[in-house]
């Protein structure tokens, strides 16, 4: 495995994708489940440490696709008919917005900063 943390985070994704499906279809879901599924490739096969510029435009688009998501979910807030509960926040653009730009700017910090790679190869020595 060539990034756990990463492979884990596919893995929580492309769960929390399966439940939404199973409770609500809709072609929205496929993307999620399909992001899932590429972070656990790209954690266990890839990883972030052998392709740094690969790692940083991925972080790019992560941070632009996050920005449009915390947009919308901005847009739709007025419209929402009661305060969501703990579960249904896990479903609103917003909470997907934020998590997107936080892992965007983890990528980018990930693929050049010189003490997380070294700390990297401590823990997976």
């Amino acid at each position: 495995m060539k990034a756990r943390k990463t492979t884990l985070i596919g893995i929580a994704v492309t769960i929390l994708s399966i439940v939404q499906m199973a409770t609500d279809y809709s072609p929205v879901r496929l993307v999620s489940l399909l992001v899932g599924l590429f972070f656990i490739v790209f954690g266990w096969k890839i990883g972030w440490m052998n392709y740094p510029k690969f790692t940083v435009m991925l972080g790019h688009i992560a941070i632009v696709i996050g920005c449009l998501l915390i947009a919308y979910g901005i847009y739709q807030m007025p419209f929402l008919e009661k305060a969501p509960t703990m579960i249904e926040v896990l479903d609103l653009p917003l909470f997907w917005g934020l998590f997107t730009m936080w892992g965007g700017s983890c990528m980018i910090k990930h693929s050049y900063c010189s003490c997380v790679r070294r700390m990297h190869l401590n823990n997976n020595k």
